[in-house]
């Protein structure tokens, strides 16, 4: 090699690239752009850790990485952003395009990929995608099989009482609990014959038994999961869980929603905006309002709106501030609404101050 040919690959710029993931169960497609956007290359990966390796290889054998753009990072994408973090790779989550866009420009798996990393270079998602490697993690975990079980629970219990409005009458008058729960308790002790099931109230009797004893252990399970909750909950989010009306499953599912990193919402404002409670104009005419947007976290939005109206009932604060925006001919919702953009508020630098420190 001449002098004049090793002094241009040493003057040589290193490139700079981005790369976009298109997710799945199996497999993961992964694009290579440049800096000025050009395509570089595209390929398919395994959804193992040897899959996860080869594609970041493959990547940086073209340049150094800027970011990866990775849709689903909370499904799909969860095992590929956290092997990425783990290797000092910035991830940022890239939501699905819309489906007006994919009408135009067609869909495909290569097509998804390279539209993951152009809205990373255009700026149009630049969100850090969730740490999943923490304690919120395992919150989420315990949080998801508590709420399956509370659903599995509810669905139980309105059946049990449409069976009790067409039992035989001795069988209703012997379930004589005030509550369904109770009633539950009453009937996982009932003892139908097994022998003569083919008649009516025997297969009653047999339904309730099996109802009663399902709420029961769905409670047992439910009850446990919330000691977990609970101890999980303080030790990571004590400032939070001490914010008046707050409860271990409201922290939770605000733990939840925010994330392990919490530096991923640059400002309270944002945080409002995820949880649904950011105030936009609904303004026309001679008529001039706010509301609240519809869009963001319903379970967030829920446990805020739970948290006002218990501090509505027993925080004297609230009350006030209530009374006052009353007085100056608001609504009761025009107050609730104000209060749960406060609540919001106060949330997130709890939540920052928490998971700042953890």
């Amino acid at each position: 090699m001449t002098t004049t040919a090793m002094t241009t690959a040493v003057d040589q710029p290193i490139r700079t690239i981005t790369v976009g993931v298109d997710t799945h169960s199996k497999v993961h497609h992964a694009a290579v752009l440049d800096d000025c956007g050009a395509m570089l290359g595209e390929r398919r990966f395994t959804t193992d850790v040897r899959g996860y390796q080869e594609l970041l290889d493959w990547a940086a054998d073209f340049g150094i990485i800027n970011a990866v753009g990775v849709e689903c990072t909370g499904s799909y994408g969860a095992g590929l952003t956290r092997h990425l973090l783990a290797a000092g790779v910035d991830v940022v989550e890239v939501n699905r395009s819309h489906a007006l866009v994919r009408s135009r420009s067609g869909k495909s798996d290569a097509i998804d990929a390279e539209a993951a990393a152009r809205k990373i270079m255009s700026g149009e998602c630049k969100s850090p995608a969730k740490d999943t490697s923490g304690s919120v993690e395992a919150i989420r975990n315990l949080h998801l099989v508590r709420d399956s079980a509370v659903k599995s629970r509810t669905a139980a219990l309105v059946q049990l009482r449409d069976v009790l409005v067409t039992a035989p009458d001795e069988l209703r008058h012997r379930l004589d609990a005030k509550t369904l729960q109770a009633k539950a308790m009453q009937a996982k002790s009932l003892r139908p014959d097994m022998a003569r099931l083919h008649e009516p109230e025997q297969a009653v009797k047999y339904a309730l038994r099996d109802l009663g004893r399902r709420i029961f252990d769905l409670t047992v399970e439910i009850n446990a999961t919330d000691k977990h909750l609970t101890r999980l909950a303080t030790d990571v989010a004590p400032t939070l869980m001490a914010l008046p009306q707050v409860g271990p499953v409201s922290a939770a599912q605000l733990l939840v929603t925010a994330g392990q990193n919490i530096e991923r919402f640059p400002s309270e404002a944002a945080f409002a905006r995820l949880c649904g409670v950011a105030p936009i104009p609904v303004s026309s005419g001679k008529t001039s309002r706010m509301r609240l947007h519809r869009g963001g976290n319903r379970q967030a939005n829920k446990i805020i709106y739970l948290i006002v109206i218990c501090r509505l009932r027993y925080d004297p604060r609230t009350q006030a501030y209530r009374d006052r925006k009353r007085a100056l001919g608001h609504s009761t919702a025009d107050a609730i609404r104000s209060l749960k953009r406060y609540v919001a508020r106060e949330l997130y630098y709890a939540l920052k101050k928490d998971l700042t420190m953890a």
